[in-house]
């Protein structure tokens, strides 16, 4: 017969503790216990069946609802928002040695495909369901937004980029979707009713940008007989742990009134005269500039300059890349 093994066996055996076997048991048991749960199928709700939370809008076309003729607007995937866009690379050979050089890269545009079923009460109302996401689709010679709620809302400004599937599925009505779209931006927005969070900045004002992407600004400068300035963000970088100081300075063609607007995003200076009209704002700034972002987490920015009541508000948004 084997011998067994005693709690006294394993306690003389070098380098081990008398507990050590029982307390590592435990530990097993309890790491089997999360991993079976973990790969146990969700159950689905048997009271409540399915949510629809008009989660998910494009344009005027709400998905998760039920309409006001008993069609059910069902998404069943947003295929390409919840993961990063595509990346792209230059390739700068070594020369004659192997490989590239390390460089910086951009996303590309995202692409993203919205699946879905569109369920009438009877035959009579497919024809007019049909209709409805056609017309609400039609993103070609314009654009608009899809919203996704995620707490907060989030939204991309999409138009098409490819036709759009509608498949009759049965005698009912059904219909199955997949619309293909592109956001020129592949940053996802915090949503807030085509607008922007406002803020005036002065000296150590801190801005938090809740996402997990840098995203542009917009800075709007008013004052009269402005004659030198500048604009300068302070934060950790995500990239390098680094503190960083972005600057936009030597602001110093005097005006006698208006504005200047400075458009991180399209990376251009517009002037706005006391007289509305505009003028390029770009001879307003040093020539070699830094195009001032608002980067995760915390931002603390500085504006000052000399003239009769200067103010610099800040247009921001948090964003997300996947």
């Amino acid at each position: 017969m084997p011998e067994h093994t005693t709690d006294d066996a394993i306690a003389q055996e070098p380098g081990r503790t008398f507990y050590e076997a029982p307390v590592q048991q435990e530990l097993q048991k309890e790491e089997n216990k999360i991993v079976n749960k973990a790969l146990t199928a969700f159950p689905e709700p048997y009271i409540t069946g399915l949510k629809l939370n008009e989660d998910i809008t494009i344009g005027n076309l709400t998905l998760n609802k039920i309409d006001s003729n008993n069609v059910v607007w069902i998404c069943t995937d947003i295929k390409g928002w919840w993961e990063h866009p595509d990346p792209q690379f230059p390739d700068l050979t070594r020369g004659w040695g192997d490989g590239s050089y390390d460089a910086d890269g951009r996303y590309q545009a995202r692409t993203i495909t919205i699946e879905g079923s569109i369920l009438p009460p009877d035959p009579t109302y497919a024809t007019a369901a049909r209709q409805t996401l056609v017309e609400q689709t039609d993103l070609v010679y314009k654009g608009d937004y899809l919203k996704v709620n995620e707490s907060p809302t989030k939204s991309a400004y999409v138009r098409l980029s490819g036709r759009p599937l509608i498949k009759s599925v049965n005698a009912r009505g059904r219909m199955d979707f997949s619309i293909s779209l592109k956001a020129a931006d592949p940053i996802k927005y915090e949503y807030l009713e085509n607008t922007y969070r406002t803020i005036n900045i002065s000296s150590s004002t801190q801005v938090t940008n809740s996402g997990n992407t840098r995203t542009p600004v917009i800075f709007e400068i008013t004052g009269t007989n402005l004659s030198s300035g500048s604009i300068t963000n302070s934060y950790t970088s995500p990239y390098t742990s680094a503190s960083v100081t972005d600057t936009i300075g030597g602001i110093s063609k005097t005006w006698s009134g208006g504005s200047l607007e400075i458009d991180t995003y399209n990376r251009n200076m517009i002037r706005v005269n006391s007289d509305s009209s505009v003028e390029s704002g770009r001879p307003y700034a040093n020539a070699l500039v830094d195009w001032i972002y608002l980067y995760p987490g915390t931002n603390t920015f500085n504006f000052s300059a000399s003239g009769t009541s200067p103010v610099c508000t800040l247009y921001y948004r948090s964003g997300w890349i996947a």
